[in-house]
């Protein structure tokens, strides 16, 4: 058995205290870094998703004037274009989600959810 000295005992926990304090000092500055985050994030979902459709029908209906097809390019080229816009939105919502991962997964982190 091991004989621990009791002052070495109390500053390892003033040690771990101070590192908790530290971290969680860390997270409200993230966290009020961030405010504006999700606001951004939905408006750049958005905009790639109308862009997107916008695109898809603006070449179906230049399709449809040069090639006399009057509904069909409008249609094709419009659901390709929500295609896209949802293939974005999906891209941008991993890259987001790999980003946060990434943040989140500090050494000590990893080492809290290992013990």
């Amino acid at each position: 058995m091991q004989d621990t000295d009791p002052s070495d005992l109390g500053a390892r926990i003033a040690k771990a205290q101070a590192e908790r304090a530290e971290k969680a000092a860390r997270l409200d500055q993230k966290r009020k870094e961030s405010i504006n985050k999700p606001a951004g994030m939905a408006l750049r979902y958005s905009a790639e998703l109308v862009a997107a459709v916008v695109v898809g029908g603006g070449l179906g209906l230049l399709i449809d004037h040069f090639a006399r097809t009057t509904p069909w390019g409008l249609l094709v080229f419009m659901g390709f274009g929500i295609a896209a816009g949802m293939r974005n939105v999906i891209r941008a919502a991993k890259r987001l989600t790999d980003e946060t991962v990434a943040t989140d997964e500090t050494p000590a982190a990893r080492e809290e959810t290992t013990q």
